[in-house]
């Protein structure tokens, strides 16, 4: 290769330019993609039977779903069986909103209100949650096990409180955690009235083009940022177990949140919520698709996705060099939960009603399944796997329903005897990592020598 050419792509690889020339040439494809969605998405709806154009969208959905589960259960090497939960938490903390005070996505502000006195409410009553368990640690210094004792008679307490106080109009005034809901609700409320009508005059000021698109991203990030929260109030104390003993945890922990939301009256309960606004349409599901698959990609094969994989590779090892073990489950889990609670968001905007029927165990094992079936470790394996596992129950459908599972499931077993590692193993469809082009180093010939 001329030293003029060599010159010419290092340039545009970014190696002479300055860093955010080299960013912005770096994400010129990703941008290319993106924008390229807009009209196959006006194509798509105007010209697709609305059969296929559904099977499209629960595509996207469990694309979502499988590769950001991959950086938990593939790269980090955890066995989480809870993310159903965590798109329900997305999907309904951006339903309610939507429903409630979006007005058919045209107050941006006052949607984004309510996010900010979500967080303080709940800030609230974690602060207390987290004084109570800073008291039990404290006992250990009297004996080792209490701790964990007194952690149980804290659950026990907390739940025959709701459970006792639910029978009655107005909680008691031994009814500690019951009253403390209560205030915490009240206390939301007020915000709401408080600071509603402000917001409401702001979204009024702004241009009618900006106000939906823009509501509309402040319920999907407010609903991401959610599920972020509970995957790690979740993750902290779960992710100390391994293997089996924490896939049943994560298991019980998705099933709580589902239960939590079925016992919800403002959740509409085990009817759920009807009537949500509707927007995602194709093109807004698949660029939120596109950037999953970059942002998860460009995770894992970081300094930092390196460090997960370091972790589940040997834990113990990576202990050794200085790796904080803990640290980077967590925020595998954090991040795969924040994807999750995604793409939660964007199916209630989309089916315009939800039940918590709908995220129960059997839609937490379904990314399992196209995770494990793409390739532990691979994100193209992961997005092949989504397709192909929702591909095969539409072309079985013919099929009577006890036929179809039969040749499903088999077809599943057969998969896993003829090839356990996955469709695509560890590999990845494209290069894993890319960086600017460098000279090679110079033959030993051509090294001075010294005299």
């Amino acid at each position: 290769m001329s030293w003029r050419k060599s010159n010419i792509l290092n340039y545009f690889a970014g190696q002479d330019t300055p860093p955010w020339r080299a960013v912005l040439l770096a994400n010129v494809p990703v941008a290319a993609i993106l924008l390229a969605m807009i009209p196959i998405g006006r194509v798509l709806e105007d010209n697709l039977d609305p059969y296929y154009l559904r099977v499209v969208m629960l595509i996207g959905f469990n694309i979502i779903l499988a590769v950001s589960l991959q950086l938990i259960n593939g790269f980090s090497g955890q066995f989480s069986l809870g993310h159903a939960g965590f798109m329900a938490v997305g999907a309904y903390l951006a339903g309610f909103p939507a429903l409630q005070y979006s007005k058919d996505f045209n107050d941006p502000s006052t949607t984004l209100i309510f996010f900010i006195s979500l967080l303080i409410a709940v800030g609230l009553g974690a602060a207390v949650l987290w004084m109570f368990f800073l008291g039990m640690r404290r006992t250990r210094h009297v004996h080792r096990s209490l701790p964990g004792i007194l952690l149980m008679v804290l659950l026990v307490w907390i739940v025959t409180d709701f459970a006792v106080a639910s029978k009655y109009q107005h909680p008691p005034f031994w009814a500690f955690w019951s009253l403390l809901a209560d205030s915490l609700q009240g206390l939301f409320g007020s915000m709401m009235n408080l600071l509603g009508p402000m917001a409401a005059s702001i979204s009024a000021a702004m241009p009618g083009a900006v106000r939906r698109p823009l509501c509309f991203i402040v319920l999907l990030y407010g609903a991401g940022c959610c599920a972020s929260a509970v995957g790690f109030i979740v993750g902290l104390p779960a992710l100390r177990l391994r293997g089996d003993y924490l896939a049943i945890a994560t298991l019980g922990f998705g099933e709580i949140i589902r239960i939590a939301i079925q016992n919800s009256r403002p959740l509409g309960g085990a009817l759920g919520l009807t009537s949500i606004p509707k927007y995602t349409d194709f093109t807004w599901l698949y660029v939120v698709v596109i950037i999953t698959i970059v942002a998860i990609w460009r995770i894992a094969y970081s300094s930092k996705g390196r460090a997960i994989m370091a972790v589940r590779e040997d834990e113990i090892a990576a202990s050794s060099i200085g790796v904080n073990t803990t640290t980077f489950k967590v925020m595998a889990f954090t991040i795969g939960a924040f994807f999750a609670g995604i793409a939660g968001a964007l199916f209630s905007l989309h089916e315009q009603s939800i039940s918590p029927y709908q995220f129960g165990v059997v839609k937490s094992i379904e990314p399992v399944v196209m995770v494990t079936l793409g390739g532990l470790g691979s994100i193209s394996g992961a997005i092949l796997a989504a397709i192909v596992l929702t591909l095969l129950p539409e072309v079985l459908r013919d099929i009577s329903p006890q036929d179809r599972m039969v040749i499903y499931s088999l077809l599943l077993v057969v998969m896993m005897i003829l090839r356990p590692q996955g469709l695509l193993g560890g590999r990845e469809l494209w290069p894993r990592r890319r960086g600017p082009l460098r000279s090679p180093a110079p033959a030993c010939s051509e090294r001075a020598v010294p005299v």
